[in-house]
Order: structure tokens, then sequence, then C-alpha cells
């Protein structure tokens, strides 16, 4: 289903937006329609929470009233022109992704001009614009949502859905990647695993997956079984999943270490060792989203990758949506708390629920 973000001023079109939400309820998921963002934390980077709520739906509608440009602050200031304008930075935001950006006109409103705007929204100028009338009102919106389903699937995702001969090769690309490790013998786990006859835990889940989750290392059970998250703190994640639509076979769960280490953390060898397996491993699935289980492999990838947050603790990144590139495209990173977190205090199952629910935004 499409996710549709509705951008307006409140004191130019509020009126107007709450009817053009209910009509727009009948053609699309409610959870689907996102506006007013209003639950920005205190101490919050309010362009960064603005910038992901945007980057997280498929088309902005701008909804432009007849004080839309002119409208201004206490001293007479343009609201539009200043920088920290939310309206401004939303549709900047949706214009730079090259988010599908339908200007909605109301109250006879007319489209701006470019030189009525500041630089980073003359694009909206050429777009084409609907207009909502106050006696046609159903039948505009009927052409509205009309447009927005021709222009974006029923069933979007972040890359297109796989045939059978290309989930064929990626499923034996993956077994390539565990015959390999299986015969890794410079491995610093090898002699471990060998003596203790384990095996390694590459992960599971869809070849194809939209979304790979990436925890610490395999536990004991796991690598007895080669599988990940198999106990209790697996049934805790397949909760989360199953909360949000989802089963283990629709994602992919893997590890930064691919074998068990014994009760300790990994070792920089060993993670040096393993970093080109898992990389091979999101190079053949090719993700949307890598979504990070705990503090640790939260650090690990984002320090991997080399991004401006990667000092920062998981108790002020989880749950945020972290965009970066890899070399077959633009993804986002999403740090989630470990589920085991659940299993040593049950206050915190609501969060890791909340932030879970994040992912929605990727189905």
């Amino acid at each position: 289903m499409s996710r549709i973000f509705i951008n307006y001023r409140r004191q130019d079109s509020e009126g107007y937006v709450g009817r053009l939400y209910d009509h727009l309820a009948q053609h699309f998921q409610r959870d689907h329609l996102f506006m007013d963002v209003d639950d920005i934390p205190p101490g919050a980077d309010f362009v960064q929470v603005l910038e992901e709520a945007v980057a997280g739906c498929d088309v902005l509608i701008a909804v432009i009233g007849p004080a839309w440009l002119t409208c201004t602050d206490d001293a007479g200031e343009r609201r539009l022109h200043q920088w920290n304008d939310f309206v401004r930075i939303e549709i900047a935001s949706a214009l730079k992704h090259n988010k599908l950006v339908i200007p909605v006109l109301v109250g006879r409103a007319r489209m701006p001009s470019p030189h009525d705007l500041p630089d980073d929204l003359h694009p909206l100028c050429r777009r084409n614009a609907v207009e909502l009338s106050h006696q046609r009102f159903s039948y505009d919106v009927e052409k509205l949502a009309a447009a927005i389903k021709s222009a974006v699937p029923a069933n979007p995702s972040f890359k297109r859905r796989a045939d059978s001969d290309t989930l064929r090769r990626k499923a034996d690309a993956l077994k390539v990647v565990r015959d390999d490790l299986v015969n890794a013998t410079t491995s610093p786990l090898y002699s471990f695993r060998v003596e203790n006859r384990h095996f390694p835990v590459i992960g599971d889940g869809s070849p194809d997956a939209n979304i790979v989750f990436i925890g610490e290392a395999p536990g004991k059970n796991e690598a007895a079984a080669g599988r990940p998250f198999i106990g209790p703190s697996g049934q805790v994640l397949d909760e989360m999943l199953a909360a949000i639509g989802l089963k283990r076979e629709d994602v992919f769960v893997t590890n930064v270490l691919l074998d068990f280490p014994g009760k300790r953390d990994p070792l920089p060898e060993e993670l040096a060792f393993y970093a080109p397996f898992v990389d091979r491993i999101i190079d053949i699935i090719q993700p949307a989203v890598i979504a990070t289980l705990g503090g640790f492999a939260m650090t690990y990838i984002l320090r991997k990758l080399d991004l401006p947050e990667k000092r920062g603790k998981i108790g002020q990144l989880h749950g945020k949506l972290i965009k970066t590139r890899l070399p077959y495209g633009e993804i986002h990173v999403v740090p989630l708390y470990h589920p085991a977190v659940v299993l040593y205090s049950a206050s915190q199952k609501a969060i890791l629920r909340q932030d879970f629910e994040k992912l929605k935004l990727f189905l």
C-alpha cells in the first residue's frame, strides 16, 4: 500500500486537510497516511526527525491554500523562507529524495512561481498540481487517489520482487558463502568449532529479503543447530516480527560473527575475519534495511559504514532511521535493542515493539 505524507500549514489549510484525510482513508489504509509530526522529543534534531518521516513515505501531498505563501511569524517574517520551517523542510526533503510530490491547491489558491520560493523549493513549481474545489471535493479526491495509485505500485518495495531464477541464484550464492566458511581453516574460531562439533551460522531466511537483521554472534544452541536466534531471544524476535505482519522467512537474520565464540564478546581479529563473509551476505541479498540487534552489532555496522552516528549509544539511537548508501543503492540502518532485553526487563517490551513499528515503513 502507498505510504502518503500530507504536508500542510495549519494557519492556511487545516480545515481542508481533515476532509482530505477522511476521503483518502477510503482509498488507502489509515496507518499509511501520515501528517503532524508532533512527537519530537526534547533534544532531538528536528530536521532529522522530519526528514526520516518523509523518507519512509512514497508520496508527499503538499497542500497549498490561499495563505500558504504569505503566512508570517510574530515578527512579520515569511515562515516559508525560514530555515526551520517544518513545511519547507518536509517538501525540500521529499524533492531531494525524488519522492512523488503532488501540490494540492485548496481555497482557490494558485501555484507559486520560482521567484516567490526559497531555492530548495524551486522544483515544486514544476510539479503538476491537483485542485480540490468545494463543489466537487469528492470527485477531485477520487482523481488524486487514482493518480497516486497509478504512479505508485499497490504494494511498493524498495526493490523489485525477485523472480524464481533470481531467488535460486541468490540461494545458491548464500550456500557458497556457507561452504567457504565451513572450509575456512584460517578462522580464529575454526578449531573451537571443530572441537565442539558446532556448525557455522551464516543466517537464515529469505535470500531476497527487504530487511536483514544483524545480531552479535550465535550462542551455543544456535551453533549446535546451525541456525540463528532459535532460543528465547528468537521467540521474542518472532513475536516482534508477527506484530508488524512478518514471519521469519520474510526476512534474513544473521550476526557480525558467524561462529560461536564462547560466552564472551567477539575479538577484533574475529570481527576482521568474518567481515568479508557478512559483506558477501549483504551484497547477495541487497536489503533495503539493515536492522541491528543490540549495541554491539549497532556500533560495528555504524563504524563499518563510517556513519556520523558511529559514536552514539543505543539508548540514543534505537528506533532511528539512518540513511546511507551501499554499492547497490540507498539503504537505511535501523538500530534496535537486542530481543534478549525483554528477557531481562519486561518493561522494555513496549519500547522494542514501538521500534519495530518503524520497520513497517519498508514493508
